[in-house]
């Protein structure tokens, strides 16, 4: 038998109280092995269990697996998933000193241009390079920053400035598969 897990309480937000409900889910189901309920779910035992450890909030596809290894009904979970990274991202702190500007792999968006600080040169050099030529595209790595960048960075920064010449310019974030949004960024 596995080591027990720790208490949860389930009122201390959208990630604790969907983790809890995993957890009853599970023991209505007769609290199988995570390593049992792994061949069922096809994700590690590890995934699964930190997926009810309520520290961060597993992907829809980890939560699926989860309930189906359960016994449970994938899409009756879908809905209590979706309320619950609804609540995680809306969610606002009370005093400003809980206010971290590092916001683990989730991108800055243009409301968070006094968070996204530090990268003065790199964002000059972007809107440099939107505003003088008809095409630009940035790509990188994956996590590296460049949806934050093209969002919070040069959004906000090219309201604030005009290229030379007067030349007005466009720029939009698009991802393969979803096809360009509405201009996001004027030069």
């Amino acid at each position: 038998m596995g080591r027990p897990e720790r208490p949860l309480d389930p009122t201390a937000g959208p990630v604790a109280r969907l983790a809890h409900e995993l957890r009853e889910l599970r023991k209505a189901a007769g609290s199988p092995s995570y390593r049992r309920m792994a061949e069922a779910a096809g994700f590690s035992a590890t995934t699964l269990s930190q997926a009810a450890a309520g520290e961060r909030l597993p992907s829809l596809a980890v939560v699926r697996g989860y309930v189906q290894a359960c016994g449970g009904d994938p899409d009756a979970w879908e809905p209590r998933w979706k309320d619950a990274d609804a609540e995680v991202a809306g969610e606002v702190r009370d005093d400003d000193e809980d206010v971290v500007p590092y916001r683990g792999l989730a991108r800055f968006e243009p409301a968070d241009q006094g968070l996204f600080f530090g990268r003065a040169r790199l964002t000059e050099d972007l809107l440099r390079l939107v505003c003088g030529h008809r095409f630009a595209a940035v790509f990188g790595a994956s996590g590296s920053g460049k949806s934050s960048l093209l969002r919070a960075g040069s959004s906000p920064g090219s309201r604030r400035r005009s290229p030379a010449g007067g030349v007005r310019r466009c720029c939009g974030c698009s991802r393969p598969a979803t096809g360009p949004p509405p201009p996001t960024v004027i030069c």
